[in-house]
């Protein structure tokens, strides 16, 4: 299947593997800094809680398997 791009615009016929290389290309380039930044400090606090609830189920799972 061949993609069009554009609403009424013509454009010379992309395959789409091709046309999803490309926007995966220029989405790793524009979040490339974003990625390296830091988690801000409510959401850091947010996912400690998670991984610590997590853990403590697991944790009450195995006592009553055994």
């Amino acid at each position: 299947m061949e993609s069009e791009i554009g609403i009424g615009k013509r454009h010379p016929s992309v395959p789409d593997a091709e046309l999803l290389r490309r926007i995966a290309h220029d989405m790793r380039s524009l979040y490339a800094e974003v990625i390296k930044q830091p988690l801000p400090r409510n959401i850091e606090i947010a996912l400690s809680r998670i991984e610590r609830e997590q853990s403590r189920a697991v944790c009450q799972e195995q006592r009553l398997e055994a």
